[in-house]
């Protein structure tokens, strides 16, 4: 059962669900959710996830049970270093990252502004730089009457809110008020809606930089999970992304909508598992071939200690 945990990080309360020990040689699984989720949104998937393997599911700022304020930054590049320094803080040595959606944004920054941080990525139905369908909805919110109905909808009857999260999966999903619960959370917390449609407005800006980080191709290797019928971030905008990554393999989930993590949680459970293993592998693989005896004249030990803690500043510019 996930433990619900808490820290203070620069001032700034985060809340994180855990689940497992960290393993020597096994990484740990970070999942990020996506815009009007909440860690909780996961808890279908976790429940599938072995006991063995360490998850932790974080909310980020400004979502779930983590602090919302009027002087938070909302914008990819904050959220990105915000997350960078959860992952110092909890020392999370190359985990790999899965983010959904937004999160999947998230996710991919974080790889591209330091390839060498992570283990791998696990990218559900991410948002990224290479589609439109997102650009009316957001001109919409930031409109006054987007933003009068965004404050509303927190307080809609549940059978219409029902009709919005089923929107979102597929014709093999279903839905339930359990489901929804998480969301309408998250929705009615006070600030949460303030601190989306502050996100929203740096939008194109945020997609615009993530896809000048994308010219350069990720080296990181993305396990990459989309639905057959994800109307939010069509399945055919994928291959524009997967040919920014070097080492990708892209499930499709027929019959999936937008949230697979809910709406199919043992199959991509069954799926994410075998990219932890497969990294468990070429991690032992990698330290059996670094504890061979072998000597180089101009790499020091101290020097092999402490290039692995250097890490490039996410203060800095794209």
């Amino acid at each position: 059962m996930p433990e619900r945990r808490h820290l203070h990080l620069d001032g700034l309360h985060l809340s994180y669900l855990e689940t497992g020990t960290a393993m020597e040689g096994r990484p740990t699984l970070v999942l990020l959710h996506g815009l009007m989720g909440s860690a909780a949104t996961f808890l279908p998937f976790m429940n599938e996830l072995s006991d063995s393997l360490h998850v932790i599911a974080l909310d980020l700022p400004g979502a779930g049970l983590s602090e919302r304020r009027a002087d938070l930054a909302a914008d990819l590049k904050s959220t990105t270093a915000c997350v960078a320094r959860f992952l110092d803080a909890l020392q999370l040595h190359k985990p790999i990252i899965l983010g959904h959606s937004h999160g999947g944004a998230i996710a991919l920054r974080l790889a591209a502004k330091d390839p060498t941080r992570l283990t791998s990525l696990a990218l559900l139905a991410p948002a990224h730089p290479f589609f439109v369908e997102a650009n009316p909805v957001v001109r919409f919110y930031l409109t006054l009457p987007g933003r009068l109905f965004a404050y509303t909808l927190p307080w809609f009857p549940q059978w219409m809110q029902m009709i919005g999260l089923r929107r979102m999966a597929g014709p093999q999903s279903w839905d339930s008020p359990e489901r929804l619960h998480p969301y309408r959370e998250n929705l009615r917390t006070p600030g949460t809606i303030t601190h989306l449609l502050k996100l929203l407005r740096t939008w194109n800006d945020d997609m615009a930089s993530l896809g000048r980080l994308l010219r350069k191709p990720l080296s990181t290797p993305a396990l990459v999970l989309w639905g057959s019928a994800d109307r939010a971030v069509p399945v055919y905008t994928a291959s524009e992304l997967c040919s920014r990554l070097q080492q990708s393999q892209l499930h499709v989930l027929e019959g999936i909508g937008h949230r697979p993590a809910e709406e199919t949680p043992a199959q991509v459970a069954q799926l994410v598992q075998q990219l932890v293993l497969s990294s468990s592998r070429d991690k032992s693989r990698t330290k059996t071939r670094r504890a061979q005896p072998a000597f180089s004249p101009k790499v020091s030990l101290t020097h092999e200690r402490i290039s692995p803690l250097m890490t490039s500043s996410f203060d800095a510019g794209d």
